[in-house]
């Protein structure tokens, strides 16, 4: 009789008794090929994309609602803490733009920013985060954005819809884009501000077949351009050899911010070093991985400094900011004295810092026929900010 377990026989064997293991799998199998089965008991054994899926549907809301029970504050509390760092590690899934509860999270998050944006600023001025170095400033009188961004790189699906983009237009008085990389500049977003009569000041060289439309800056030398209430000086700026026009905006009584976009270069330090010996500067706007953030807010000197470029989801997984390293970035240059404010996506935060002579006397809401107006130094101004009297 041939030896059963001769190299042959051994084989069949395996293979027979993968075939039993196969057969006693593939009922479970066939009971998780509807995404529903998985409310039945919520077991994904064989299926950890639909896990994490399901964890993303569970998660983001409660993200959502602690970050808005705990807004940003410079001391930040444990509840808020713990709310980006588990936002962080969502946003470090490498496919966490798949899942099916991104979009809506994020989509919420600009939601709650445009209603933001529909209340007047009292005083100072506020500062709204966006997608990458995205930023909406917005004061009684003026709104500006700078490197504003739709995001976005599966399927051409936008993290910004066009929606979204065509609300941010309409509420803004400018665009400014700091440099030409597309997680700075998107033609898309500057067509919109175009097609509503919008300025778009961005540096010389960029898209020249819109020029027309455009309003190009970026000398060697400090150029000022005058935007309604706000004047902006733009500096001479480089990333790498390229131009990356870094912004100085004074919104005139109402605080002064600088936006340093994706600046990087030895040869700038020279003047970069001594900014604040020609600026007053507020808030600081600037990228969170800076490799030289100590030396940037050497020569900023802001009061206030706000990072953007956190969880950069077209980044590969290793180089996304995350919030909590920003923390502990900034947490160990506290010895400077520079207050420190962190935002996620549509998030704001209000600057109205009397000790800072930038910022003149607060206003107050009056009511007036049932409607809301703004009383500032004897002058009534309706939400908007235009003046009555």
């Amino acid at each position: 009789m041939k030896n059963l377990f001769s190299i042959p026989n051994r084989l069949l064997y395996a293979g027979l008794v993968c075939l039993l293991g196969i057969g006693n799998i593939l009922p479970v199998a066939a009971q998780r090929t509807m995404p529903s089965s998985f409310e039945d008991d919520y077991i994904f054994w064989g299926y950890p994309n639909a896990y994490l899926n399901y964890q993303s549907k569970t998660g983001f809301p409660l993200i959502n609602r602690m970050l808005q029970a705990n807004p940003p504050a410079v001391e930040m509390n444990q509840h808020r803490k713990f709310a980006l760092i588990t936002l962080d590690q969502f946003l470090h899934d490498a496919d966490c733009q798949r899942r099916d509860a991104f979009y809506p999270f994020i989509n919420s998050r600009m939601e709650e920013m445009l209603e933001g944006i529909d209340q007047p600023v009292l005083s100072g001025v506020r500062i709204y985060k966006l997608y990458n170095s995205g930023f909406i400033l917005q004061t009684l009188k003026t709104t500006i954005a700078v490197d504003v961004v739709p995001g976005g790189t599966t399927n051409n699906k936008p993290f910004l819809t066009d929606s979204v983009i065509f609300e941010v237009a309409a509420r803004c008085d400018a665009l400014l884009i700091t440099n030409a990389d597309g997680k700075h500049a998107n033609r898309n977003v500057a067509n919109a501000f175009v097609d509503m009569g919008k300025k778009v000041i961005l540096p010389e060289g960029m898209w020249t077949d819109m020029e027309e439309f455009l309003t190009p800056v970026g000398a060697d030398t400090t150029e000022i351009v005058q935007l309604g209430a706000m004047t902006l000086y733009v500096l001479p700026g480089h990333k790498n050899n390229a131009k990356n026009n870094i912004y100085v905006m004074n919104f005139h009584g109402r605080g002064v911010v600088a936006h340093t976009g994706a600046q990087d270069n030895d040869a700038d330090w020279e003047w970069i070093d001594n900014v604040h010996s020609r600026y007053n500067i507020d808030i600081l706007l600037t990228k969170s991985q800076n490799i030289n953030m100590e030396s940037m807010l050497a020569g900023f000197r802001p009061r206030m400094v706000i990072t953007g470029h956190e969880n950069d989801i077209e980044s590969a997984v290793d180089r996304r900011e995350s919030y909590w390293t920003t923390q502990k970035r900034m947490k160990s240059l506290s010895s400077l004295g520079i207050s420190n404010v962190i935002l996620t996506w549509g998030e704001s935060y209000e600057y109205a810092d009397t000790s800072s002579p930038n910022i003149s006397s607060s206003a107050t809401k009056v009511m007036m026929k049932g409607a809301l107006y703004i009383e500032r130094k004897g002058s009534i101004y309706s939400p908007t900010g235009r003046k009555l009297k």
